[in-house]
């Protein structure tokens, strides 16, 4: 997998993090009131979300080096066909995410009610960890953040499935997820700006075709005729 697939991860991410904002941004400014009483302003705004999404962000790699250990046991059940099999399921993926951020189709939302499941389990976790008086905590509640059900994660793991180890597959995921962090450190330093732009329809749009587009190109790049030798 070359450096290619790296930065595409996180363009995806970065794309992708305009759901972010709608979902996550809210959670984020939770978090935030949930600090000790007294925390500085840059506290508040910069320090503290950053060990949030730190702790999301390892979570995003954890669950990529699980996808990518899965995708490594399918290729062996597959053979010779197993890696194109893989990559074409994650285009297809991509595309529906697409479609997904977009709001033309919430196919994906299927995905997040199975994600929903797990979430009850750890949920109740969280509220050992308010109020967050120190870092621990806040990586803490991170790492739990970052199993909070949603169709752009899930999406970015169908791509890790496709890896070639469960190390690329957490480095994939690690790209991704180093990808959404601008628009959630964001979302407390540039919040009303932020939000307006990431709420317009134009940039949505952008961000669906680029990635139903990079979806697409993924697919035909293991048909062989099309744009590639399915290696």
């Amino acid at each position: 997998m070359d450096s290619v697939s790296f930065v595409a991860a996180f363009t995806i991410g970065f794309m992708g993090s305009l759901h972010c904002i709608g979902m996550c941004g809210g959670i984020s400014s939770a978090l935030t009131t949930a600090l000790r009483p007294g925390a500085t302003t840059l506290t508040r705004q910069l320090g503290y979300p950053l060990l949030y999404s730190s702790g999301r962000i390892a979570s995003y790699a954890l669950a990529g080096a699980l996808a990518g250990l899965l995708g490594h046991q399918f290729r062996d059940l597959l053979g010779g066909h197993g890696p194109s099999a893989l990559r074409i399921f994650a285009g297809v993926m991509m595309v529906l995410l697409g479609f997904y951020l977009s709001g033309w189709w919430q196919v994906l939302n299927q995905l997040e009610r199975l994600g929903a499941k797990l979430w009850k389990q750890l949920a109740p976790w969280t509220r050992h960890l308010i109020p967050v008086d120190n870092p621990g905590k806040a990586l803490a509640l991170g790492l739990l953040w970052g199993w909070l059900p949603c169709g752009l994660v899930y999406s970015a793991l169908a791509w890790s499935v496709g890896a070639e180890s469960p190390l690329q597959g957490a480095l994939l995921m690690l790209s991704f997820g180093l990808g959404t962090l601008p628009a959630m450190l964001g979302v407390g330093l540039f919040s009303h700006a932020l939000n307006d732009w990431a709420r317009s329809k134009s940039t949505r749009t952008f961000a669906a075709l680029l990635l139903i587009g990079f979806g697409l190109w993924t697919i035909t790049s293991q048909i062989p005729g099309l744009g590639g030798h399915g290696h």
